[in-house]
């Protein structure tokens, strides 16, 4: 077995959150994310999976924790509170407008693009995890039409 082999891909993304019943709300109403899977004994952890995809790739994972520790760290590079997870939107513009019909807090208050140019901004979730959104496809990607998404 080569080494290209041995991780062929993201299993699950573990978001940590200090209220699960509220983070579920936010992760289903805001980006859309299906619930498949929900531990009510506890409620203390909660998977996701993106819409239209089977389980496992990748799912994203919220953990109820006292701990004040977040995904995002200061990038001194650029000067801003850089995302962990960038999610993909074909209609950054669309996006960006759900997102503050919601009062998410993003890092910019205009998106403003031309035809066919790449971009993406930050937004935080409730506990202020750091994530981005972005219009760019990478070499081998399939692209998904979501256009009807943020109808809500």
């Amino acid at each position: 077995m080569t080494q290209s082999f041995i991780v062929p891909r993201v299993a699950t993304i573990e978001i940590p959150v200090s209220n699960l019943k509220a983070a579920i709300r936010w992760y289903d109403q805001i980006l859309g994310l299906e619930a498949v899977g929900v531990y009510e004994d506890c409620w203390t952890e909660a998977m996701f999976q993106f819409p239209g995809k089977p389980v496992g790739v990748p799912t994203i994972y919220l953990v109820q924790t006292d701990s004040s520790e977040r995904l995002r760290f200061y990038n001194t590079n650029r000067g801003y509170t850089q995302s962990i997870i960038d999610f993909y939107t074909p209609d950054l513009a669309a996006f960006h407008k759900h997102l503050k019909s919601h009062d998410v807090q993003t890092n910019r208050e205009t998106v403003a693009l031309k035809p066919g140019e790449i971009s993406g901004f930050g937004f935080y979730d409730l506990d202020g995890n750091s994530f981005g959104a972005t219009n760019a496809m990478h070499e081998g990607q399939e692209e998904r039409q979501l256009a009807d998404a943020w109808a809500y």
